[in-house]
């Protein structure tokens, strides 16, 4: 019974598609990790839009409470835009920020939406409002502020054979 480790399969990609095993594997590791970060993007998307109608409810409370949910508001959209730096940084590209980045802003169109209930998740309240607009300048900003991947540029090759 043959059993296919990792290292064989890339092995095996790597002679279809004409690269080495590493530089196929690297690939896939890649990909793989710019999928993760699209659907964290959407999942932190999700949750932070949970969270913002609570900072709704806050609002009505009083000077106070809206105190309170202006302070919450800036430090998630800090961290939003922190979150999508970190990413780009981790990734070596502007592409790992913006994909988090869009996976939010999927997340922001997802909770906004009337449900066939006629359930809203976001009410008309400005400090919404703050988390809507505020988070999409948020991720905008990190995503055009993260550096570019490098440009990787071929090496001369060298030919030894001249006579």
């Amino acid at each position: 019974m043959a059993t296919s480790s990792p290292d064989s399969a890339a092995r095996r990609v790597g002679r279809a598609v004409g690269g080495s095993p590493q530089h196929v594997l690297g690939t896939l590791v890649g990909v793989a990790g710019y999928a993760v970060l699209l659907v964290l993007g959407f999942v932190a998307g999700i949750v932070c839009g949970l969270s913002a109608s609570w900072l709704a409810w806050l609002w009505q409370v009083g000077p106070i409470g809206q105190a309170l949910a202006v302070a919450a508001l800036v430090l998630l959209l800090v961290l939003l835009f922190l979150g999508c730096r970190v990413a780009g940084w981790g990734m070596g590209s502007r592409l790992g920020a913006g994909l988090p980045a869009a996976g939010w802003a999927a997340a922001g169109f997802a909770i906004v939406g009337h449900s066939s209930a006629g359930d809203v998740v976001m009410t008309a309240a400005a400090v919404n409002y703050g988390f809507l607009y505020g988070g999409i300048t948020a991720v905008v900003l990190a995503t055009v502020l993260t550096p570019p991947a490098p440009v990787r540029r071929p090496q001369p090759t060298q030919n030894w054979n001249s006579n």
